[in-house]
């Protein structure tokens, strides 16, 4: 989670109370606009740059790396593991807390859309929930490989302020992980997706993020899927 940032251009006031005041405090927040998407444990894997290149190219202009106070800043390669493991135990379900985004976004863009892969369709789901609770629209939600909470998956799918959400399981490629997915079939999938990860041959739950023959043509048709659900 990331303290906000407070900018004079460009803000919107949310108001709510917090757990410990009697009185209303007021949150600054830049407005939100452009796409945003964040990558798998790590957040710099090799394929986040291409991929979105592929996003400009099938059309949404206005798309960049997501950025967060990720471990793999701090530990190195080490931070991967790290951020798998939140990613399993942790942040899979609801957190109330803040997630606000100090950059990347354009003011150009005429949409708010979040996506994320894996680990990152976390970050993408905790980051839609919090803004849409200060009442911002968020027009796309973009969950791909997700091993995101049944219940919170409800919360973003019933919330007024997330226009749409979109869930890409890749399991007919032989993920194991898919949205919803409970906390006992995460554990008892794990060595099938250690099994994938280090084989390299991006299949499974690594079909986006490994870089074989034709990783090109993923990444496009990826892009071409999420501009036709109305991604710009």
């Amino acid at each position: 989670m990331i303290a906000p940032l407070l900018v004079p251009a460009a803000m919107a006031a949310a108001t709510l109370t917090l757990k410990r005041d009697t009185q209303a405090a007021t949150v600054y927040v830049r407005k939100p606009r452009g796409t945003l998407y964040w990558g798998g444990a790590g957040l710099d894997g090799p394929y986040v740059q291409p991929q979105l290149a592929a996003f400009r190219e099938a059309g949404i202009a206005h798309v960049s790396a997501g950025l967060t106070n990720t471990a793999s800043r701090l530990f190195g390669r080490a931070g991967s593991l790290i951020d798998a493991a939140r990613a399993g135990t942790l942040i899979r379900y609801r957190d109330d807390s803040e997630w606000v985004i100090t950059s990347g976004m354009a003011n150009a863009a005429a949409q708010f859309n979040l996506i994320g892969y894996s680990y990152g369709s976390l970050l993408a789901a905790q980051t839609a929930h919090w803004y849409a609770r200060q009442a911002h629209i968020v027009d796309h939600v973009v969950l791909i490989a997700s091993p995101i909470d049944a219940d919170f998956l409800g919360d973003l799918r019933k919330h007024k302020c997330i226009r749409k959400v979109v869930v890409i399981d890749l399991t007919d490629l032989g993920d194991p992980i898919h949205a919803g997915i409970s906390q006992f079939e995460l554990i008892k999938a794990a060595p099938k997706l250690q099994n994938q990860k280090d084989r390299n041959q991006g299949d499974g739950h690594f079909y986006y993020a490994h870089l074989v023959r034709g990783s090109n043509l993923r990444w496009a048709a990826l892009a071409k899927r999420l501009f036709a659900e109305g991604l710009r």
